[in-house]
């Protein structure tokens, strides 16, 4: 079996994994937050000569409110994976809004260190797969954020412009470059070029990353 059908199981393993466990993690978010809130509502009407014992709680009222957290940033997590991951057919959709998207994908590659520069325009409607697009710029977006941090100071910029009949998606850093750009610019290629989109892609040391996606809009 060759590396890519292998990678391709892996995926569809992976896809449904995640659209099993969705829907109980989002049944514990809520059940979490229908503890808290009894909690809270109980202690808040307690009357009677004895005083409640808040303090005998507050360990537990603080542990359930961490994991209440906890579920409902995973189910936010799995949410945003599962809409980047519908595989509908190309069509035209709300480009700075998959762009966002990507970024959420991407977060947790951003951190201290980086600073962040992000302009996403409103644009006519894009041609394309959004899902698919969100997790080609979360990629980008990554292999921008290593370069960046590997040169102190440096900055990450992700915008969304207009150029005539074209939408552009620019994404670029100032750091230390990377020798995945050439690679990844060619697998973006491979995506785009049924949507009749393009891609350029480049790289210097010492000079960081340029990714420039330039889509189809609807005619004006």
């Amino acid at each position: 079996m060759t590396s890519k059908p292998h990678q391709g199981v892996a995926g569809e393993v992976a896809v449904e994994i995640t659209r099993q466990i969705a829907e109980p993690v989002r049944t514990l978010r809520d059940r979490l937050g229908l503890v808290v809130d009894h909690l809270e509502r109980h202690v808040a009407m307690s009357t009677g000569p004895t005083p409640y014992p808040w303090r005998s709680l507050q360990t537990l009222r603080q542990d359930l409110s961490a994991a209440y957290l906890e579920a409902t940033t995973l189910a936010r997590r799995i949410d945003e994976l599962d809409r980047a991951l519908d595989d509908a057919p190309p069509g035209w959709f709300d480009l700075s809004a998959a762009v966002d998207l990507g970024l959420r994908l991407a977060g947790h590659h951003l951190g201290p260190g980086i600073e962040l520069l992000i302009d996403l325009a409103n644009t006519r409607a894009a041609r394309g797969t959004p899902g698919t697009l969100a997790l080609l710029v979360a990629q980008l977006v990554a292999v921008c954020a290593a370069s960046a941090r590997d040169l102190a100071g440096s900055s990450l910029s992700v915008r969304v412009v207009n150029d005539g009949a074209y939408a552009v998606v620019l994404v670029t850093d100032n750091g230390a470059g990377s020798d995945r750009v050439a690679a990844l610019g060619e697998l973006a290629r491979e995506i785009v070029a049924p949507w009749g989109a393009t891609v350029d892609a480049a790289s210097e040391a010492g000079q960081g990353c340029a990714f420039e996606l330039r889509l189809i809009t609807v005619p004006a």
